[in-house]
C-alpha cells in the first residue's frame, strides 16, 4: 500500500506522532521554545482532561483562539478523541459566536483571556468554558503576563483553566484513541464557492493526504530534520494555515515559529533569527515585509520554499521579489499557487520543476483540475470557464447541507466559483471569482482585468474595481492606493482613464476613479471589495 493510502487510514494525531522529531523538533511562541516532547505530552494530557469532562466521540469543541500552542494542542487532542474542532476567528463578535455555537452544536469553548473583555458574558453560551492565557507557555515572564492579562478582562470563575487541565493527569495514557481517519476533525468557515457563508467539514484523511502530496513539492526532503523552521503566519481558522503551515509542516519534520499577528518587521526578525526555510503567506505579507530594511541580508540564502496564494499576485511583484532573493544567494522563488477551503487549501502550485509565469502552476499529486462550461462539460485548453477540482483532500461537505459536489463517473468534483483556464500543458490561470464577473449588455466583465491593467502604472499600489449602479445601469467604479501620495491626482486619474479606454472594452472603463489611503481587508488579508460596493 502506498504512503498516501496509509496516511488516509490514520488520524491527524497518529500521523503527527509518527512523523515529528522528538529530539530536535520544537514550537516557538513569542520567543519561548516548547520541545516536541512537551508538546505531545500536552496533547495527551489535554485529551485526557477532555475525556474526564465528558467529551465523547462526535462532540464539538470550539477553538476561539489566535494562532497559539493551546489551539494546536486542542486540534490534535480532538483528532485523538474523535471530537470536532470548530475553529473560529478569535475576534468574531459575541452574537455571531453564539450563533455559530448553536449551528455546530458545540459543547465546549476555548478562549484567549486578553481577547475577551468580559469573560462572564461567555456563560450565556452554555458551554464548558476553558480559559487559555498568554502566560501558559512562559517561565520567566509568567507572573508579569498573568497580571497583565488580569488587568484586561473581568474573569469568569466558572471557567476551567487550560494550565490546570494539562497538569495532574497521571492516567492520561489510559485514554484510548477513539478518532478514525474518516471522522470530521474540524469545521472551518468560508464564503463558500457561491459566495454564501458556509461551515465546511474536513476529515482527518483529507489533511493527511494534503501533507503527503505537498511533501513532493518541497525543494528538499527533510523528514525527521526538526532543525528546519516554518514561519506560521497564516491563522489556524484558515485552511491554508492549519493544513499547510501547521499540519503539513509538522508531519514533514519542520519545527514551527508561531506568529499570530502580522507585523512585517517582526516577521523579518524571525526569518533571520531562526533561519526559516519555509514560509506560506498571502501577497500583502510579502509586499509589506520587503518595505523594511531588516528583510534584506545573507539570511535570505537559508530560504528554500516560499508559497503565496489567497489573493491576486502580479507577475511584476513576483519578479521583483525573486530578484531580491537571488541577490542574497537564495535558491527560493516566490511560488504562486491556488486553493480553497473546500479542498483542504492548496490544490495547485508552481514548483521548480513545473513553473510558468502568470500561472498558479499545475495540480498537486492525486488532484485533478478541469475547466467547465455551464453544463459541467470540460472545455478545451485556453478556454475560459469555471474551475472544477477533484481531490482526496476535499471536504466531507457543508454542515447540514447535502449539496456541494458534482458527481461524475463515481468521482466527486467541486465547482469552485472561480473563473480561469488551463493551457495545453495543464498550467492553471485564475482570472476572477465568478460572483465578481459582472455582466453588462450580456458581456462578462472581470474586475481583475481592470485592476491588473491600472496596476501597470508605476504610481498605483493597489486597485479594486466594483460594480456601480446608476439610473438602472451598471458601471464600474475603481478605487486605488498610491505608492507615493505626492503625485498630481487629477493628472493620474485622467491617465488611468485613457489607459482603460485604450485597452478595455467600453463597458469595463471605470465610470469614476477614487484615490484612497488604504484598502479595507478581510480577516484573511484579502482586499474586501464588498465594502466598496455601491447601490444608488
Amino acid at each position: 500500500m502506498n504512503k498516501s493510502a496509509l496516511s488516509q487510514q490514520k488520524t491527524c494525531y497518529q500521523m503527527l506522532k509518527d512523523c515529528c522529531d522528538l529530539k530536535k523538533g520544537c514550537i516557538v511562541f513569542s520567543g519561548h521554545k516548547i520541545s516536541m516532547k512537551t508538546f505531545l505530552k500536552n496533547i495527551e494530557d489535554f485529551s485526557s482532561a477532555l475525556f474526564r469532562l465528558g467529551f465523547k466521540k462526535g462532540d464539538v469543541l470550539t477553538i476561539y483562539l489566535p494562532t497559539c500552542p493551546q489551539a494546536i494542542v486542542a486540534f490534535y487532542a480532538c483528532s485523538k478523541l474523535g471530537l470536532v474542532a470548530n475553529i473560529v476567528h478569535p475576534l468574531t463578535p459575541f452574537e455571531k459566536l453564539k450563533e455559530n455555537l448553536q449551528q455546530t452544536h458545540s459543547k465546549g469553548l476555548m478562549y484567549y483571556d486578553i481577547l475577551v473583555k468580559n469573560h462572564k458574558t461567555l456563560s450565556q453560551t452554555g458551554q464548558i468554558l476553558i480559559n487559555c492565557s498568554i502566560s501558559n507557555y512562559f517561565v520567566f515572564r509568567k507572573l508579569f503576563l498573568a497580571l497583565f492579562a488580569l488587568s484586561k478582562y473581568k474573569a469568569n470563575k466558572k471557567a476551567l483553566k487550560y494550565s490546570k487541565l494539562i497538569r495532574h493527569t497521571k492516567n492520561s495514557t489510559l485514554v484510548e484513541e477513539q478518532g478514525r481517519e474518516k471522522d470530521v476533525v474540524c469545521t472551518m468557515h468560508s464564503g463558500g464557492t457561491s459566495g454564501e457563508p458556509k461551515i465546511i467539514e474536513i476529515q482527518n484523511g483529507a489533511l493527511n493526504n494534503l501533507s503527503v502530496c505537498l511533501e513532493q513539492m518541497y525543494t528538499r526532503k527533510i523528514r525527521g530534520g526538526g532543525a528546519e523552521f516554518s514561519l506560521v503566519a497564516l491563522p489556524l481558522f484558515h485552511a491554508y494555515g492549519l493544513g499547510v503551515s501547521v499540519h503539513t509542516c509538522l508531519t514533514n519534520g519542520y519545527s514551527l515559529v508561531l506568529a499570530p499577528k502580522f507585523k512585517p518587521k517582526l516577521y523579518n526578525k524571525i526569518l533571520r533569527k531562526y533561519n526559516v526555510t519555509f514560509f506560506a503567506g498571502v501577497p500583502v505579507m510579502f509586499k509589506k515585509m520587503i518595505e523594511h530594511k531588516n528583510f534584506y541580508g545573507k539570511h535570505l540564502a537559508k530560504l528554500l520554499d516560499l508559497w503565496c496564494g489567497g489573493d491576486v499576485l502580479t507577475e511584476a511583484f513576483v519578479e521583483h521579489f525573486d530578484t531580491i532573493l537571488k541577490r542574497y544567494g537564495s535558491r527560493a522563488r516566490l511560488m504562486r499557487g491556488y486553493g480553497l477551503t473546500e479542498v483542504g487549501s492548496v490544490c495547485a502550485t508552481n514548483t521548480f520543476e513545473n513553473y510558468r509565469k502568470h500561472s498558479c502552476g499545475k495540480a498537486i499529486p492525486q488532484t485533478k483540475i478541469e475547466i467547465w462550461d455551464e453544463n459541467n462539460s470540460p472545455l478545451p485548453p485556453n478556454t475560459i470557464g469555471e474551475i472544477a477540482v477533484c481531490s482526496p483532500s476535499m471536504m466531507k461537505g457543508y454542515l447540514n447541507e447535502k449539496n456541494g459536489f458534482v458527481k461524475k463517473q463515481k468521482e466527486k468534483w467541486i465547482k469552485t466559483g472561480d473563473m480561469g483556464y488551463l493551457d495545453k500543458d495543464d498550467f492553471l490561470y485564475v482570472l476572477d471569482r465568478r460572483k465578481r464577473s459582472i455582466k453588462i449588455n450580456a458581456i462578462n466583465i472581470f474586475p481583475s482585468e481592470i485592476e491588473a491593467l491600472v496596476k501597470q502604472n508605476q504610481k498605483v499600489d493597489e486597485a479594486c474595481a466594483v460594480s456601480y449602479h446608476y439610473k438602472e445601469k451598471t458601471f464600474f467604479k475603481l478605487y486605488i492606493t498610491l505608492k507615493d501620495s505626492m503625485v498630481d491626482h487629477e493628472k493620474l486619474i485622467n491617465s488611468l482613464t485613457n489607459l482603460c479606454r485604450k485597452h478595455l472594452i467600453k463597458y469595463a472603463v471605470p465610470y469614476s476613479i477614487e484615490i484612497i489611503d488604504k484598502m479595507p481587508r478581510t480577516s484573511f488579508g484579502k482586499i474586501d471589495y464588498k465594502k466598496f460596493e455601491i447601490r444608488s
